[in-house]
C-alpha cells in the first residue's frame, strides 16, 4: 500500500516510516501538520494514512482524517496518547480503519495494516473527480475549468481538448485520436487542433501544454522534466 504519515512527533514518524516500509509498504511521506499535506494529496496515489489525533497547526488530526476521507476516500488509522472515550468517539466519526494508543509497537502496526489492507481490497476503487494542474482545477463530473473557484470561459472545443487531455494527464494523446474526438469527421483538421491547442496555451498559461513532434500532446506534470 502507499501510506502517508501525518505525525508531529519526529521519533515517532521515524519509528512509523521505518515499521511500514519493513513490512513491504510505501511511504509517500511524512507530515507534521495538515496543511502541507492537503497542498499535495491530490496528487498522490494514496491508499491509507497513519493520522496523529495531535498535530501542529490549527486543523487537528481529526479534522484533517475527515477531509482525506469525505473529499479524496483516503482512509486513516489514528495514533493517540489519548485513552478518553470521548476522543475515540469524535476520531469514529471520520471512520478510521484502526486505533493505536502511544507508545506504539511494531507488532501492532503489523496487525492493523493487516486489516486495513483486507478492508481496502474489499472497498470499491477511488473515483477521481478532480485534479489540480498549475493553478487550476479541472472538475471530470461537470468537465469544468476553475480558478481561484472562478469558471473559466473557453469555447466547446477548447473544453473538449482539456477533457481528453485531462483524462490523459502526463500521457500523449495522438493528434488523429484528439481531431476524431472533437469533431468526429474523416476530414483534416490538423491545422484546426494546432490553432485550439495555441489559443488555450495563451489562456491557461500555466498549464503546460506540450507537443510531441509527429505524435501528439499531452499536459505536462510538475514532476515531468
Amino acid at each position: 500500500m502507499n501510506i502517508i504519515i501525518v505525525e508531529d512527533d519526529s521519533l515517532t514518524a521515524l519509528f512509523l516510516q521505518e515499521s511500514v516500509e519493513d513490512l513491504g509498504h510505501t511511504v509517500l511521506g511524512t507530515f507534521d501538520s495538515a496543511k502541507p499535506l492537503l497542498e499535495k494529496v491530490n496528487n498522490m496515489n494514496v491508499d491509507l494514512a497513519f493520522m496523529d489525533i495531535e498535530i501542529n497547526g490549527k486543523m487537528d488530526g481529526i479534522e484533517c482524517a475527515a477531509i482525506l476521507q469525505n473529499k479524496y476516500s483516503i482512509s486513516s488509522i489514528f495514533i493517540t496518547s489519548y485513552q478518553n472515550s470521548s476522543t475515540i468517539n469524535d476520531a469514529m466519526d471520520s471512520s478510521p480503519l484502526g486505533y493505536l494508543i502511544k507508545p506504539v509497537s511494531e507488532t501492532e502496526i503489523e496487525a492493523c495494516l493487516a486489516v486495513a489492507s483486507r478492508t481496502l481490497k474489499k472497498s470499491p476503487p477511488k473515483i477521481v473527480n478532480d485534479i489540480q494542474i498549475g493553478d487550476y482545477i479541472y472538475t471530470f463530473e461537470s468537465k469544468t475549468l476553475t480558478l481561484n473557484n472562478e469558471l473559466i470561459k473557453l469555447s466547446k472545443n477548447e473544453y473538449k481538448v482539456i477533457d481528453i487531455l485531462c483524462n490523459s494527464y502526463g500521457n500523449v494523446v495522438e493528434t488523429q485520436e484528439l481531431v476524431q474526438s472533437i469533431w468526429q469527421e474523416s476530414e483534416n483538421r490538423t491545422d484546426s487542433l494546432r490553432e485550439l491547442i495555441y489559443r488555450l496555451r495563451k489562456k491557461l498559461p500555466s498549464i503546460n501544454i506540450n507537443s510531441l513532434s509527429k505524435s501528439g500532446y499531452y499536459i505536462q506534470k510538475k514532476t515531468d522534466t
